[in-house]
């Protein structure tokens, strides 16, 4: 019995140290990525320039309100729908049914309205790696999957 038990524990130790190797490869992958777009996307750019990037280069995106806690400042406003482009997935909790990476394109509105929209004006704030659970028990029950996020109109977006 007790080799039984100390099998089991160096096969689960094992198996723990090769997940973690694996997700330190992939976040060193997503830090790439993260490089490499905030090499290009500038604060400050309008969303019409980050967007036209995006297409240009066929990258799917969609757009979600609310990456960060936004601050406001003098003539922006925080009510801008962020960009998200998928990079990667990370192995999912049981109550959900995906747990995706994204590069998150973070922006400020200057329109002062009170819900989240997209405009071609919306200055690019910040470019972020961001980590998102979809598909979670919680989410379901309280219907947020039905407003929280929606995807570009006209572009699909396969998952």
């Amino acid at each position: 019995m007790a080799i039984v038990i100390v099998v089991l524990v160096v096969a689960f130790g094992v198996r723990h140290v090769s997940q973690e190797r694996a997700r330190r490869r992939r976040e060193v992958e997503y830090q790439k990525a993260l490089q490499s777009y905030s090499g290009v996307l500038k604060t400050g750019m309008t969303r019409r320039q980050v967007e036209e990037y995006l297409s240009a280069k066929n990258l799917l995106f969609r757009q979600l309100c609310c990456v960060s806690v936004k601050e406001f400042s003098r003539g922006m406003y925080d009510n801008a729908n962020d960009d998200l482009v998928k990079i990667g997935q990370e192995d999912v909790p049981w109550v959900c049914s995906e747990n995706n990476v994204y590069i998150a394109l973070e922006f400020l509105s200057s329109q002062k309205d009170s819900l989240p929209r997209a405009e071609p004006s919306d200055k690019l704030k910040d470019v972020t790696i961001y980590h998102k659970l979809n598909g979670c028990l919680d989410d379901v029950l309280r219907g947020c999957w039905l407003y929280r996020e929606a995807p570009v109109e006209g572009v699909e977006w396969a998952l």
